[in-house]
């Protein structure tokens, strides 16, 4: 049991950090898709005088946003699903919290081999209620946000555990 409680509790840090910068990224992309169709339309706008010996490509541009913006959900990140990266968030730091609190009595033999077992699977029951949103929120797992998460994770465990 002791191996479990301390896989599952490097899985939850893991899970933590990567809540945290799948949500700061997904929020800068967002800020920079905005910031984008605001300028291309306000150039669009404004710069009529220079668009008007060009209006093929005035066109192009203002069509190109207006895909851009209905491909949006698709695309990138609306308000709801990053809402729903910080319930996820929030679910793994209590989460985490939790386990650690398991760990800390298993090794100071606070519980029985029988209680940590009962209470680890307790934990576990309640991570299954998150799955789902899980699932419909985090559509890929960006392989340079895993290894920062990773390193994150690892440093946290050296400084804390001495491991």
């Amino acid at each position: 049991m002791r191996n479990r409680i301390w896989t599952e509790l490097t899985q939850a840090k893991h899970n933590t950090e990567f809540a945290t910068l799948y949500s700061d990224r997904q929020r800068v992309v967002l800020r920079m898709f905005n910031i984008g169709v605001l300028a291309f339309s306000s150039a669009g706008i404004m710069g009529w005088k220079v668009w008007e010996h060009l209006p093929i490509v005035a066109c192009a541009i203002i069509a190109a946003i207006s895909l851009l913006r209905l491909l949006q959900p698709q695309i990138i990140m609306n308000e709801k699903q990053l809402k729903n990266l910080d319930d996820i968030h929030r679910f793994y730091a209590d989460y985490f919290n939790e386990i650690e609190k398991l760990w800390f009595d298993y090794e100071s033999n606070r519980l029985s081999e029988e209680q940590a077992t009962e209470r680890f699977f307790e934990l576990k029951k309640q991570e299954t209620d998150i799955n789902p949103l899980i699932a419909e929120t985090i559509r890929s797992k960006p392989k340079g946000i895993v290894s920062r998460c990773k390193l994150h994770s690892d440093n946290y465990f050296k400084q804390v555990f001495n491991i």
